[in-house]
């Protein structure tokens, strides 16, 4: 599995399992998992995958696929 793809399917599991409600949380969370990511290549991440930022009740907004 090549790094884009790993990266990817992190970012996946992340936002499946968590409230996440900025890119700097999730820099922070894939971080922890292993994964070193600047924020324009998240960006171009999040785009290419299609996430969306949606209302939730206690955080704002979070990120949904």
């Amino acid at each position: 599995m090549n790094h884009r793809t790993q990266r990817l399917s992190y970012i996946r599991k992340i936002i499946r399992a968590e409230y996440i409600s900025s890119q700097d949380e999730l820099i922070a969370r894939l971080e922890e998992c292993g994964i070193t990511v600047t924020q324009s290549t998240l960006s171009r991440d999040l785009k290419f995958m299609h996430v969306a930022k949606v209302p939730h009740k206690k955080k704002g907004y979070i990120y949904v696929l």
